[in-house]
């Protein structure tokens, strides 16, 4: 299965904290650790809120989790069909599998019928994941704001 993947880098962070002191660089590392996990969790909520949860691995911890790529970087490994559901797809041939089939009990088709409307038309695309990606960032930046408002008074 062909996995996607959205990192996050710290070595610019790392290099700059490590200025100060040895310990921030690893305080860093945890907290964009703990904010990669918290994207994970974000992306598998927004997934089971929309319906994108026909066989359930994109919404569930072990389709959708932090893994550490290495030392300072972090990525959040998804399924392989994920950027098929936010691209869409062209007209193409599906096998009969039971994932196949059971998306199509799910929308109350027979598995001829599902075929014969994929490959006329292909998928429509649904994009999620970047629109979960700006509003965790937004809910970061926030309260960092907030912060730097009151140290400058």
């Amino acid at each position: 299965m062909v996995k996607s993947y959205v990192t996050v880098d710290v070595n610019k962070v790392v290099k700059k904290l490590t200025k100060f002191t040895r310990k921030l660089p690893i305080v860093g590392r945890r907290g964009v650790y703990l904010f990669t996990n918290r994207l994970a969790v974000a992306i598998r909520d927004e997934a089971r809120l929309r319906g994108h949860n026909v066989s359930g691995y994109l919404s569930s911890e072990k389709g959708t989790h932090t893994v550490k790529l290495d030392k300072n970087s972090w990525g959040i490994k998804m399924p392989g069909y994920t950027k098929y559901l936010e691209n869409g797809t062209t007209a193409h041939f599906i096998p009969r599998t039971w994932k196949t089939q059971l998306a199509a009990k799910k929308y109350g088709m027979s598995f001829s019928m599902l075929r014969a409307i994929i490959s006329g038309d292909g998928t429509k695309p649904h994009p999620f994941v970047s629109g979960v990606i700006i509003r965790e960032v937004n809910n970061v930046k926030e309260p960092r704001e907030q912060i730097h408002r009151l140290l400058k008074t």
